[in-house]
């Protein structure tokens, strides 16, 4: 599934987790409350979160060509090998 449905779902998950936190706390002085945190967590739950962030920084790096591969560079080894000049 890639980020742009990824964060439809979780929007979706978010108006749900609205609607049941309202319903579950309507008899609270902090129905409003309640209801925005229990769809924050599903949000979350649903990976609303971590699509965001992806589409973030997708939008952040600049792209030469036009295609996303999907992965990052995190580190370099280096491989130094001594070479004295007496072998054969």
């Amino acid at each position: 599934m890639n980020d742009r449905s990824q964060l439809k779902f979780a929007l979706a998950a978010l108006s749900a987790g609205l609607a049941w936190g309202y319903l579950r706390h309507r008899q609270s002085g902090r129905a409003a409350l309640m209801a925005v945190l229990q769809g924050l967590e599903w949000f979350v739950a649903y990976g609303g979160a971590a699509a965001l962030l992806t589409l973030a920084r997708e939008g952040l790096e600049p792209n030469e060509d036009g295609t996303v591969d999907g992965e990052r560079i995190t580190h370099f080894r280096q491989v130094v090998t001594e070479r004295t000049g007496t072998e054969g």
